[in-house]
């Protein structure tokens, strides 16, 4: 369940997700403001729009496919550097900023 064809799976149903809450103007007389205020700043903000993306594709990253609890039972090495709490996440996350942060992602 954890692997590319999930990730994949869920970063297209939050992009299409973002195409709707994002929507052009529903009406002539409807200006930025009000669209923007409609989608909660989302629609002027690109940075969240990545966000919402780039977080749905790397959300399982390294996850090892059992659940946190068994994780902290197995008492896998992960669980020591996570603090025994929300140990698949953490990875993920630490995963996808080292990736962010390489040197080929500075002009994003």
């Amino acid at each position: 369940f954890h692997n590319f064809d999930h990730a994949s799976h869920v970063t297209m149903s939050a992009n299409k997700l973002l195409n709707r809450v994002c929507t052009a103007f529903v009406s002539e007389e409807e200006d930025f403001a009000s669209v923007a205020a409609r989608t909660f700043g989302i629609s002027a903000d690109p940075l969240a729009q990545f966000v919402i993306v780039f977080s749905s594709l790397v959300h399982d990253v390294d996850h090892q496919g059992v659940p946190n609890a068994q994780l902290v039972k197995e008492q896998d090495p992960l669980c020591e550097k996570y603090d025994n709490r929300s140990v698949a996440e953490k990875r993920s996350i630490a995963i996808a900023w080292d990736i962010l942060m390489e040197d080929r992602f500075v002009d994003l």
